[in-house]
């Protein structure tokens, strides 16, 4: 089964998507409410990757992105964001392996975490 790390700092954001993953994804999802956490816990026991919220109180997206790369934590690290005035490719270019919008269907999330670790959750 693979591995999700969910880090977004909004508890309710947190637990739906944690619920998406989990209950229909299939997805073993661990979730945590900051950057500092979400270095910790990939450190820990490394996920199959990373959804990234980019605006978090003190250690935000692209920190805690650095952060994770500088420590050797390689697996894919997604942005996830509602901050629909940047572009996707700006995300890419700070080293995010993809970016999904928050403004869209929690099944283009799941789709998009299926094509990043694999097409089926229990590889």
């Amino acid at each position: 089964m693979a591995r999700v790390l969910l880090v977004d700092d909004v508890y309710t954001a947190r637990s739906m998507v944690e619920r998406v993953l989990s209950r229909v994804g299939g997805y073993e999802v661990r979730s945590v409410g900051s950057g500092a956490e979400a270095v910790a816990v990939a450190l820990a026991t490394p996920p199959d990757v990373i959804i990234l919220d980019i605006s978090m109180a003190g250690m935000d997206g692209p920190t805690t992105l650095r952060e994770l790369r500088a420590r050797g934590v390689t697996c894919p690290i997604v942005a996830y964001t509602a901050r629909s005035e940047r572009r996707p490719g700006e995300f890419v270019a700070q080293g995010f392996d993809a970016y999904i919008s928050k403004n869209g269907n929690l099944g283009d999330l799941l789709t998009r975490v299926r094509e990043i670790v694999g097409t089926d959750s229990a590889g």
